[in-house]
């Protein structure tokens, strides 16, 4: 679904300096190489526990693979970081949940039994309409008091059918990972794309399981009843996400999200460049 909405040119660029500063720094090593020095000297401090990287080094020219060695160990960095960070923050979202749980009303206890997820659910007595997925090797399913109350009997079964999708393929670890993963490639501009693509197709995977027994119509009028909902939640939570491609598919056009030229440009162009800046420091 297209909205006729266009970032701005600058938005577009900002969302690509992360990727331009890495690679204007990897740039400056392949100028001023001393640097790698240093980590030419933590690879060979290493590789003896590890026959691996001694392997590795008979195969990549000494200069190419210190630059290969920064490349991985910032990418591995950033991205463990960014999924502990996200990690951390999910579980103290998930406490705050549990000590605002409360007993549900009866006809959503009811719903959930007949879909065999009672003992997975987490009623939130809460002024703001949300259904949401969370937690990670043992999933639960969330709903808000405001979104019960306005929910008729039929979009609220639409609803938790989707979020026992999420909860089945235990999908708030997927976003957890999809987050990290994201995080990590940073020196990739298609990144944030392929992570978007990801979630979208996630949460139809999620939409087509409530189809197989509720009507098209009664889902669009259960997402209707969710639009209000905030979609800051953490990266470890199956949530809103993904809505024009929902809205989309339950119009009846399928649409993924559209593909940016410019970042996929710009992932050539910086491709490229490794590739130069590889045979620069070879050697």
């Amino acid at each position: 679904m297209h909205t006729g909405f266009r970032a701005p040119i600058w938005a577009r660029f900002r969302d690509l300096a992360p990727a331009f500063l890495a690679w204007l720094g990897i740039a400056l090593l392949v100028a001023f190489p001393r640097p790698l020095e240093l980590v030419a000297r933590f690879y060979h401090a290493v590789r003896e526990p590890f026959p691996i990287l001694a392997a590795v080094g008979q195969l990549v020219p000494p200069r190419s693979l210190r630059l290969l060695l920064v490349l991985v160990a910032t990418v591995a960095g950033v991205g463990l970081g960014k999924g502990v960070i996200h990690l951390i923050g999910t579980l103290r979202f998930i406490r705050q949940l549990e000590n605002a749980s409360c007993p549900g009303p009866a006809p959503l206890m009811e719903s959930a039994r007949r879909l065999g997820i009672a003992d997975r659910l987490t009623y939130l007595a809460l002024p703001a309409p949300a259904a949401f997925c969370y937690g990670f090797l043992r999933p639960r399913i969330a709903i808000t008091a405001a979104l019960a109350n306005r929910l008729g009997a039929e979009e609220l079964t639409a609803v938790l059918l989707h979020e026992r999708h999420h909860l089945q393929r235990r999908d708030p670890l997927r976003y957890l990972a999809l987050s990290a993963l994201t995080a990590g490639a940073f020196l990739v501009p298609l990144a944030p794309f392929l992570r978007r693509w990801a979630e979208a197709r996630i949460e139809l995977a999620a939409d087509r399981a409530a189809l197989t027994l509720v009507p098209r119509e009664v889902l669009a009028r259960a997402l209707a009843a969710t639009l209000l909902t905030a979609t800051g939640l953490s990266a470890g939570m199956a949530g809103l996400s993904a809505t024009e491609a929902r809205i989309a598919h339950l119009a009846g056009r399928p649409e993924l999200p559209a593909f940016p030229l410019m970042a996929g440009l710009a992932t050539i162009a910086l491709a490229s460049s490794l590739g130069a800046a590889a045979a620069a420091v070879h050697g």
